[in-house]
């Protein structure tokens, strides 16, 4: 999964920075599009998983859930990463 994500994270950076130097729009602008993109994506996958003769690996489109999962990996991954403040860890030994 970890090799996926890399992957995936690659070709989006790559994509965005080629739109950026091409474009000239707005870095948000461009991450719009992307997530434009990713939802576009979603609803072809999701279509052909249903329907008469849905792909036969099970999975299932709940749009409800999965946009809120969607969301929920934005949220997460969009958010500063706290950095430690060294003025509140507590003492653990001596140097």
């Amino acid at each position: 999964m970890e090799t996926a994500r890399a992957d995936i994270r690659q070709a989006v950076l790559t994509a965005f920075c080629t739109a950026l130097h091409d474009t000239r729009l707005p870095p948000l602008t461009l991450l719009e599009l992307a997530a434009q993109a990713v939802g576009s994506v979603y609803r072809e996958v999701a279509d052909a998983h249903s329907g008469d003769q849905p792909c036969p690996c099970g999975w299932r489109p709940r749009l409800a859930a999965d946009l809120e999962a969607l969301q929920a990996a934005l949220a997460l991954s969009a958010a500063p990463v706290p950095q430690p403040d060294l003025a509140r860890m507590a003492v653990v030994g001596r140097a």
